[in-house]
């Protein structure tokens, strides 16, 4: 009986703390949901509907290459959305197309969505504004935060002290997702580098923007997210998004919900942030967020990744001549294999997230992709799916 009693006083240890809970779960996947505790974000009472146009001749082809290459892959679903009409569909064995699926890092573009929502109601007033302005405390621990602006960490141009890819269960990025107390760990937040000068994808900066929108509006995420996107973008199901051990949202990541909801934020933005007659977020923000330009130069803005579009040669000169008889202005870089490229102009743009998790938007064909599943290395799926994305006149 005493044996009992400790056993069991273990195990809750286990799943408890959050070192133990990551050794113990070691890998993220697609039933994470249900290893933490979740708050249920309402669906809309007045929902939108894709016309359903699957199958359809005219896309006999697209079919038979897609079905071809996603065979034997993780895919959990695969849509594409043409004009408001899916025109594939695919979902794997035993799956619905009303199954919750996780976002991953595919929330960080909703967030950012609220970002530019606050500035348009002036709640915000700039994102050229200081984190400080809203996280005062953040200054004694670092001088830097003294320049750091939202646009900084909007752009993962923070200059943070905080490493993304570590395994270790005891590293900043493993405890986060693993339940450790997230105001706190932004709190501590030290930096690295000088704000504005580099580019570095770090998670915790979704987080900062979270913890900026809940100062700003007085109201807490789950709440903004509920009200200024997930109800008025007509999603037909509750969504389930995770918790830390102390009840804060994980901003950065954890939204489980349908591809077909996850699909209307990319038609938020294909449609200008228009939604049936309703401006949601701004024309100024959708524009600023995917301009070519932006899109092509930076490679991430606002939480939203470019696609990318390489165009190689075997030395500088002939990269050099092919920009000026296309009169563009592109730098010019050079390969590890010793190719040189330059990064052409994309129109393209994603939410993204781990395992390939991708809101796909291609607005020259009008087109959306959602792709969801597990981990596969068969198949490049950002790769696959801007293919497929361009190839749909």
């Amino acid at each position: 009986m005493r044996a009992t009693f400790f056993l069991v006083i273990f195990l809750l240890f286990l799943t408890a703390c959050v070192p133990l809970r990551s050794v113990r779960y070691l890998v993220p996947d697609a039933s994470d949901s249900a290893k933490f505790n979740n708050l249920t974000i309402q669906k809309s009472a007045t929902p939108f509907r894709f016309k359903n146009a699957y199958p359809n001749t005219n896309y006999s082809a697209l079919k038979k290459r897609i079905d071809s290459s996603i065979i034997a892959t993780k895919t959990s679903v695969f849509l594409v959305i043409k004009n408001d009409s899916i025109i594939y569909q695919y979902l794997s064995d035993g799956n619905t197309i009303d199954a919750k699926q996780p976002s991953f890092s595919m929330a960080k573009s909703f967030v950012g969505t609220l970002v530019g929502i606050a500035v348009d109601r002036g709640q915000i007033k700039s994102t050229d504004e200081l984190v400080i302005n809203y996280l005062p405390e953040l200054a004694k621990n670092d001088e830097r935060f003294n320049r750091l602006t939202i646009q900084h960490v909007l752009d993962m141009r923070s200059g943070f002290r905080f490493t993304e890819r570590a395994f270790n269960p005891f590293s900043k990025i493993v405890r986060s997702y693993y339940g450790a107390d997230l105001e706190k760990m932004v709190r501590k937040m030290k930096m690295k580098t000088e704000p504005g000068k580099t580019f570095e994808y770090q998670s915790i900066n979704t987080q900062v923007l979270a913890m900026v929108l809940e100062k700003a509006t007085g109201k807490k995420l789950q709440t903004l997210f509920q009200e200024n996107l997930w109800q008025p973008l007509g999603t037909e199901s509750d969504a389930l998004w995770s918790l830390d051990n102390k009840d804060n949202v994980k901003a950065f990541c954890c939204i489980n919900a349908t591809a077909l909801d996850f699909a209307k934020l990319g038609r938020l933005y294909l449609k200008g942030g228009n939604w049936e007659g309703k401006q949601i977020v701004s024309k100024k923000w959708v524009d600023a967020t995917t301009h070519p330009d932006s899109l092509t130069s930076k490679r991430y803005k606002n939480q939203f990744w470019a696609c990318r579009d390489f165009r190689y040669f075997k030395d500088s000169v002939g990269a050099a001549n092919q920009l000026e008889k296309d009169q563009m202005d592109y730098r010019i870089e050079k390969n590890p294999d010793g190719r040189y490229f330059y990064a052409q102009k994309v129109y393209d743009y994603k939410a993204q997230g781990m395992f390939n998790q991708s809101v796909y938007v291609n607005p020259q064909n009008n087109v959306i992709i959602v792709r969801l599943g597990g981990r596969q290395k068969k198949i490049n799926f950002h790769g696959f799916v801007q293919e497929v994305g361009r190839s749909i006149k």
